[in-house]
């Protein structure tokens, strides 16, 4: 009976000794890698948050140049926001149907009232798909890529 006792005790000793070592090993492993994926997500969701508000500022100024050069003399081409920063990191989110994707592979967009309304649905669409995504919900958006 001794025997058994001292036999089941050593087992029960070092099965836990086993699990604390696992668990000591394993553990900070994964809470870290939990903690690096989480700082990903958000480090994600904030260069996203920062590029829509950058869209959306430049959709803005662009609509202020064409409204001052529509109002005044008109001497030359109504601005041009092709090659623009923001305009440029808004093309590739761009659809390749559908009544904004003449902007796609455009030469020349002006923001006159329909272009500003196109492009503003479009960032506003971009923009839900990435909360979507955030949430956990991903939406099954327009096809982008053909």
């Amino acid at each position: 009976m001794g025997l058994t006792g001292t036999l089941v005790g050593a087992v029960v000793v070092a099965g836990v000794g086993v699990v604390k070592s696992v668990t000591e090993t394993w553990l900070p492993g994964v809470v870290a890698n939990t903690d690096t994926k989480r700082q990903m997500h958000v480090n994600l969701q904030s260069q996203r948050y920062d590029t829509v508000k950058g869209w959306r500022a430049g959709l803005e100024g662009a609509c202020n140049a064409y409204r001052q050069w529509a109002a005044g003399p008109r001497d030359g081409d109504p601005p041009n926001v092709v090659g623009d920063e923001w305009f440029e990191g808004l093309r590739p989110y761009l659809p390749t149907d559908g009544d904004a994707a003449q902007f796609r592979s455009a030469h020349g967009v002006h923001c006159d009232n329909p272009t500003v309304i196109a492009l503003s649905l479009e960032i506003g669409r971009i923009e839900q798909e990435w909360i979507d995504e955030a949430h956990g919900h991903p939406r099954r958006g327009r096809n982008r890529f053909g």
